[in-house]
């Protein structure tokens, strides 16, 4: 008997260890899996999930998806107020949320994951936003701030998204929200990027025309709230960097990052509200 009980004992002196060791890393790898890839069955495109929104409506979203993206807008400069746009090789998306600053969460070029079980997309002039519950006015209103740590997961940086470069009668609806980029175009007419409301003391959100090399206009939009809206538009010829905007079928560029490439370009201001460069 003592010899059984002595065998046993070094049986499992040897195996409980291995045993532990296999347990151990079973639970590492599926923290690991929870923690940097969402579930294989809920990965879902950008596209797809804007297709879920009904046409000039909203709806809250009961099934497990999650969409994962690159950055390229925030209110880094003040030029997207509470909103991000996300985007990935289908499409584009903004996601309006309820904080500020939020360049220092999702920072341009970053990658985000985003659970969007519970969150709700609505439409707003012809464009699909993703955010908290249907509201009867903008389709979805924002995500609150106390949300965010658990639908939004920053993943760090990503390769480089290089912009589309549509001819400015060539914008689909298709790319709206996406990044994109117009070479060789000059501003129609010299001012600032805002207009001032002497009544309020405020810069307000304006439209500005650029021209193309063949004399095709297209709209740019800036908001009031943006940094550099007192100062002047560049002269000369450049280049834009921006999101696709859409409002009623009207398409505009709303630059992005303050990039604005032309010789005459001034330099980069102060960011809004964090002083972070990207």
């Amino acid at each position: 008997m003592k010899t059984i009980a002595t065998f046993l004992e070094s049986v499992a002196a040897r195996l409980l260890p291995a045993l532990a060791a296999g347990c151990l890393a079973a639970c590492d790898e599926t923290t690991t899996l929870r923690r940097d890839e969402p579930p294989g069955e809920t990965l879902r495109s950008i596209l797809h999930l804007k297709s879920l929104c009904p046409a000039d409506g909203s709806v809250a979203i009961a099934q497990e998806i999650t969409i994962r993206g690159t950055v390229t807008a925030n209110d880094h400069y003040g030029e997207f107020d509470r909103e991000i746009v996300v985007e990935d090789r289908s499409g584009a998306i903004r996601i309006a949320i309820d904080h500020a600053p939020l360049s220092d969460l999702f920072p341009f070029g970053c990658i985000v994951t985003v659970q969007c079980n519970g969150l709700a997309l609505g439409t707003y002039g012809g464009r699909v936003v993703l955010g908290a519950e249907p509201d009867a006015r903008y389709g979805a209103t924002r995500i609150p701030a106390s949300e965010i740590e658990r639908r939004i997961r920053c993943e760090g940086q990503g390769e480089t998204l290089q912009p589309q470069q549509p001819a400015f009668d060539a914008v689909t609806a298709e790319q709206i929200d996406t990044y994109v980029r117009f070479d060789g175009v000059r501003f129609a007419e010299t001012g600032t990027w805002c207009d001032f409301d002497p009544a309020t003391q405020r810069s307000v959100t304006t439209e500005r025309e650029i021209v193309d090399a063949a004399g095709r206009r297209f709209c740019v939009r800036t908001l009031g709230t943006c940094v550099y809206a007192a100062e002047p538009v560049p002269s000369g010829t450049g280049s834009l960097y921006g999101i696709v905007d859409c409002f009623d079928g009207r398409y505009s560029l709303r630059v992005t990052a303050y990039r604005a490439l032309f010789p005459t370009a001034a330099a980069p201001p102060t960011a809004y509200p964090s002083t972070a460069e990207y």
